[in-house]
């Protein structure tokens, strides 16, 4: 039974959702069983439809629960394990830059990743809070010493509490690291796992990331994902110690690994004393759901290295990220870097901690999510305008890319030849599969983080104008 009550704080959409949520995870609630019809829902409890339907909607992204075919929504089978009951249910950086890794002319429509424009980035905002700090009166005894290693602990202590309460992230500041970017994380990662030098990644996957191990020596063993999810199925074979995941918005598919999965995945992580890196790029960028809590605040074993970044909410050359280490690393990692200072500049991280503490961040974040999430919807509806079924889109709902798929027989290559003829840039998606010939050939990037909604419009016309004759567009 649910109850709600319309007298305290939390959204009435909300109550639903942890009710029903509850239920699963307690085994109330058995995989197979039909859930309420929306309507029928909304009527029992007094509330509109739409209350009822975002709480679906949360619980369907997450992996709850699954739609059946007139027949409305049935509860997903979750893992029945002896560990259940310690992993606690869930709370309400990546880079890719495909085809740039060598300088190319610029096109009038470029469907890139990585990017913004130049209005995007909050100057006003961002220069009132420097000023502020400027103005300390303790400003000239911190920047004429070294830098914690860690990073300023102001910005540290006001991430603590913003990841508490956007991702469910369960930390003290002493186990943060604030770093230049995730190469740098990751290349920290790789020192204090040297002793080992094995580790599994998304096949397809990051392509930077990889490049990052790769360097350091490591052995790079592979888990198949697929535009329905992460196959974990072979991971007890790897033998390995880490494992290198995007599971709130997979690279470069766009699919979020659902509930049932992530305890697999963290009770593989207890079994076999092994650890996950958590990579939760584009995590605030989600338009059909709330975003997805992080692996990391259902962890109950302390085996999830978590891992985000700035890059994608304020602007890349900013060069700050942050890592939220396991207590369990955290002797080695001062052993191992006792000398080192932080990368990134005291005044840098002193204005982050700033905005962050003034609430600007959260509002900042805000604007641009609904920015994006009109771009987005701008993009999957001319798409499907111009190409219907010839056409398959897959990473909808979220981030700030999509892969495109077309039937078996077309060769995507050969569409992106097109496309740069005609003024329009697109990217092939082999550099995020180990091997290029296991890359489906039918598959082509796009983003849409550089361009508005005019020119979203005009470059996907153009596309229309130039692939018809390919697709068999009439």
């Amino acid at each position: 039974m649910i109850y709600i009550s319309k007298e305290i704080n939390t959204p009435l959409y909300d109550q639903i959702y942890r009710q029903i949520q509850g239920d699963i995870i307690s085994g109330n609630l058995s995989p197979g069983t039909l859930l309420p019809g929306i309507r029928t829902l909304a009527k029992t409890l007094g509330v509109a439809r739409n209350t009822v339907d975002k709480a679906y909607t949360q619980l369907a992204v997450e992996g709850y629960i699954i739609p059946r075919k007139g027949a409305g929504f049935a509860v997903e089978s979750i893992r029945d394990s002896k560990k259940s009951a310690e992993l606690q249910p869930l709370s309400s950086g990546v880079s890719a830059h495909p085809g740039h890794e060598k300088a190319e002319k610029k096109l009038p429509y470029d469907f890139q990743y990585g990017s913004f424009p130049e209005e995007y980035f909050p100057k006003t905002a961002w220069k009132k809070h420097m000023l502020e700090v400027l103005a300390l009166p303790h400003l000239s005894a911190q920047m004429t010493q070294y830098q914690d290693k860690q990073g300023n602990l102001s910005l540290r202590c006001e991430l603590q509490n913003y990841l508490y309460q956007t991702r469910g992230v369960v930390c003290t500041e002493d186990q943060i690291l604030i770093g230049c970017g995730l190469h740098y994380s990751l290349d920290t990662l790789c020192k204090l796992f040297a002793g080992h030098k094995r580790i599994a990644m998304e096949e397809p996957g990051y392509n930077g990331a990889k490049e990052v191990f790769q360097n350091n020596g490591f052995t790079i063993r592979h888990i198949p994902s697929t535009p329905y999810g992460l196959d974990l199925s072979q991971l007890k074979t790897l033998a390995v110690p880490i494992v290198y995941v995007t599971p709130s918005h997979q690279f470069p598919y766009g699919t979020v690994l659902p509930i049932s999965k992530r305890r697999e995945l963290l009770e593989w992580a207890a079994e076999e004393n092994a650890y996950i890196i958590e990579d939760d790029y584009d995590s605030e960028y989600r338009y059909d759901a709330n975003p997805i809590p992080s692996l990391q605040s259902i962890d109950g074993h302390d085996r999830v290295i978590y891992i985000g970044t700035f890059s994608k909410s304020l602007f890349p050359s900013l060069r700050i990220n942050y890592m939220v280490l396991p207590k369990s690393l955290l002797p080695a990692y001062h052993q191992m870097f006792s000398t080192y200072s932080s990368p990134v500049t005291w005044l840098t991280q002193e204005v982050l901690a700033s905005f962050l503490r003034s609430g600007d961040y959260t509002r900042h974040v805000r604007r641009m999510c609904a920015a994006y999430r009109k771009r987005h919807d701008v993009f999957v509806q001319q798409l499907s305008q111009h190409f219907g079924p010839n056409i398959v889109l897959h990473g909808q709902g979220a981030g700030l890319h999509f892969l495109v798929e077309f039937a078996e027989e077309v060769e995507a290559e050969g569409l992106i030849q097109m496309a740069e003829e005609a003024g329009v840039r697109v990217y092939p998606v082999t550099p995020f599969w180990s091997a290029s010939e296991a890359c489906p050939p039918n598959l082509l990037f796009a983003g849409y983080s550089l361009l508005n909604e005019r020119q979203i419009q005009e470059g996907l016309r153009l596309l229309k104008e130039v692939w018809a004759p390919v697709l068999e567009i009439k």
